[in-house]
């Protein structure tokens, strides 16, 4: 999974207006029940205004977006603090609004949003609060509705609150959660070719079994010579061929990895020494896939392999040791072969 981006903050802040036009059509149908008309119709403006919002957002206009979400909701939960009364609950989404607002204006740094700051919004937000806290109190709201109906929408108030903070503070959690494996990734994998590079591989080591393992040791025959005589692009692209040719010819579960410049390391799990005839048919394959230079008009290259099984190692360091002493006798012997290690042959 790659790092949340603009399209996945977008989806976000599309659920949240969503989630705020099903609100206030819940809230119009609970005072049309009631009969309370003002409420219908702040309730009907509301639905509008959301609606208008989330156009905004598709528009990619995300700062109007969130301002106008913000203003209408400071306005009806003002007007419903006034109008059904101070008892009925508002003063919860009146604080949980400010914490919206910072939530917002988060994701908006993390993805380089453009945002409205948080807090000259939640300032106005705490001198609404103070405006109206001190005059409605201890009064009954202007409509004087009965105390079923206010002690319902308390609850209902309180309900989503609480269940939006929830799932405000799971998409905060969701997004470092992503970002960090997002990162994670990001730093163990070789920007040339897409496989694990050296951090990657030592990480794999923690994780395997030794004794299970067989490690392929690949080095690119007279690379410089292709660097110095068709240029540093061009090795790009060997590079990125011989990548594509060990992925295509080992295992899914196997891991290739490029650990240096020229040089790869194919970790191959629970394959036994019996094995060691086909893996060496394997690379003279992959030799002959990489002298082609029909198709991709590229130089034509060759590796040498070093193997090493980890049932003959003590630990991992020997294991490398054991691949890159015969990496180095196939180098000596002119190089485009594959040589496994053996231990009474040492």
């Amino acid at each position: 999974m790659g790092l949340p981006d603009r399209k996945w903050a977008q989806r976000l802040f599309e659920y949240a207006s969503e989630g705020l036009i099903l609100l206030h059509l819940a809230l119009t149908l609970y005072y049309a029940v009631y009969s309370v008309l003002l409420m219908i119709l702040v309730n009907l403006a509301c639905l509008l205004s959301c609606g208008v919002s989330l156009f905004l957002l598709r528009k990619e206009r995300i700062r109007a977006h969130t301002l106008l979400i913000y203003l209408v909701e400071l306005i009806h939960l003002t007007v419903s603090a006034i109008c059904v009364g101070w008892s009925a609950g508002v003063q919860v989404p009146l604080i949980g609004l400010t914490a919206m607002v910072f939530l917002g204006e988060y994701l908006g740094r993390s993805m380089k949003l453009p945002y409205i700051r948080a807090l000259p919004l939640a300032l106005i937000n705490f001198g609404v609060y103070l405006t109206v806290f001190p005059f409605f109190f201890h009064r009954p709201g202007l409509l004087g509705l009965e105390r079923s109906v206010i002690f319902t929408a308390e609850m209902l108030w309180s309900l989503l609150v609480f269940g939006l903070l929830i799932w405000g503070m799971f998409s905060v959690v969701q997004l470092i959660s992503v970002s960090e494996h997002s990162l994670a990734n990001k730093a163990e994998t070789d920007e040339l070719t897409g496989l694990l590079n050296r951090a990657g591989y030592d990480r794999l080591l923690g994780e395997l079994d030794l004794k299970s393992t067989t490690l392929l040791l690949v080095d690119t025959d007279k690379f410089k010579g292709i660097n110095d005589n068709y240029g540093h692009e061009t090795g790009d692209r060997v590079l990125q061929k011989i990548s594509r040719s060990l992925l295509g010819n080992f295992r899914h579960n196997d891991h290739v990895c490029r650990i240096g410049g020229d040089e790869f390391a194919v970790l191959m799990v629970n394959v036994g020494t019996l094995e060691d005839g086909k893996i060496v048919e394997k690379i003279r394959y992959i030799n002959r896939e990489l002298a082609g230079t029909i198709d991709d008009e590229l130089p034509a290259v060759s590796v040498s392999v070093g193997v090493a099984h980890g049932a003959g190692a003590k630990d991992w360091t020997e294991l490398f040791r054991n691949a890159d002493s015969v990496l180095y006798r196939v180098k000596q012997n002119g190089g485009r072969g594959c040589m496994v290690y053996n231990a009474e042959q040492a």
